[in-house]
């Protein structure tokens, strides 16, 4: 890929910083925060679940968790939930509950991520969609910033 010329490179910085101008956190900050998991085998599989909270449990979450914790548990993995609550206009009040009772009726409890209502346990948090906020700004800050991503104006009818 060509390199971006100089004014090109400055008008992105320009425009990152004019969209994000509260964002402070880079993406090298967020590698410290969250680094490789080097307490992991070399073939460990890292494995997620992340389930809509817009209903009860679903066959097909069911499905992927028994095959997931099995993933983990055979490579001495991790298995983990991100709750996916970003439609909230459809979410099920007592869904996640729902979801994770479901989950430790078949002994398929995760080893870190949502565990209950409010709460999450592990490392690589938060593990609720809504709450990752702050790290998709700094991504999206960082990609507009190298020329990767750029503002979309469409609105909802479009």
């Amino acid at each position: 890929m060509e390199m971006m010329d100089k004014d090109y490179e400055r008008k992105c910085y320009e425009l990152a910083y004019l969209i994000f101008p509260d964002v402070d956190e880079t993406v090298d900050d967020l590698e410290i925060k969250y680094p490789e998991r080097n307490d992991l085998k070399a073939d460990a599989k890292v494995v997620r679940i992340g389930p809509s909270p817009t209903g009860l449990m679903h066959t097909g979450t069911l499905f992927q968790a028994m095959i997931n914790k099995k993933l983990a548990s055979q490579s001495d993995g991790v298995f983990y939930v991100r709750i996916e609550d970003t439609d909230q206009k459809r979410e099920v009040e007592g869904a996640v509950e729902e979801i994770i009772d479901g989950l430790k009726h078949f002994e398929l409890m995760p080893d870190e991520g949502v565990v209950g209502k409010d709460k999450e346990i592990g490392y690589y948090g938060p593990y609720t969609q809504s709450k990752r906020r702050d790290i998709y700004r700094v991504c999206a800050k960082h990609l507009i910033e190298i020329g990767r991503a750029y503002p979309c104006f469409c609105t909802q009818e479009m």
